[in-house]
């Protein structure tokens, strides 16, 4: 492919093109290997070309047009392709203790939002029910009655304990945001609070 002025493409469009993990970054290296494949710089955006025709258009912040069907444009699949990403497959909580047995009868799926303050912490409790929930931002200590902790960072997924008391507190520098999804039965707390637990 012959030389293209890249100083008058969107900055945009150059981050996805150059940068490694840029989605149009394979794109950009099928260009330099395949002869048939010439592009062009217009209205900021990329044209591409086989053999004289165009079938692309690479802009940097509205979506790509396909102009032809083209082997170039099969890329754009791959890099657009629903990801999915397996947090974790346990039939344990994060503490190693085995999960209970699911409850009989009709169950209920609950799901919760709960935000941590800086420094606050949500206070001495146990669930009878199963849960699990995904942090997707900030950092979170969980703190079984034992002293026994685990740290959960943002993005991360935990199995919580079942039956042991413990609570979850924000140590970190921001507010903790964490959802939590209980299978549990209509009528069934999410959680049996305690006292608080003096300490030394």
């Amino acid at each position: 492919m012959e030389t293209i002025d890249i100083t008058q493409m969107c900055s945009h469009l150059q981050r996805k093109l150059f940068e490694k993990k840029g989605e149009y970054h394979r794109i950009w290296l099928a260009l330099q290997q395949d002869t048939e494949l010439t592009a062009v710089v217009r209205s900021r955006q990329l044209h591409i070309y086989r053999n004289g025709k165009k079938v692309l258009v690479l802009a940097g912040k509205s979506a790509p047009k396909i102009i032809r069907k083209d082997s170039i444009c099969e890329l754009l699949t791959e890099v657009n392709q629903v990801e999915a990403a397996e947090l974790f497959r346990t039939s344990q909580s994060w503490d190693g203790a085995e999960l209970p047995d699911y409850p009989r009868g009709r169950p209920e799926l609950v799901a919760m939002r709960y935000v941590f303050p800086v420094g606050k912490k949500l206070g001495w409790h146990h669930h009878d029910v199963m849960n699990c929930g995904v942090l997707t931002q900030g950092e979170l200590t969980i703190v079984a009655q034992d002293g026994t902790e685990k740290v959960v960072h943002e993005g991360e997924a935990v199995v919580e304990m079942v039956g042991t008391i413990h609570h979850g507190e924000n140590r970190g520098t921001k507010p903790a945001v964490l959802y939590m999804f209980y299978l549990s039965q209509k009528g069934s707390p999410l959680s049996v609070q305690h006292p608080e637990i003096p300490t030394e």
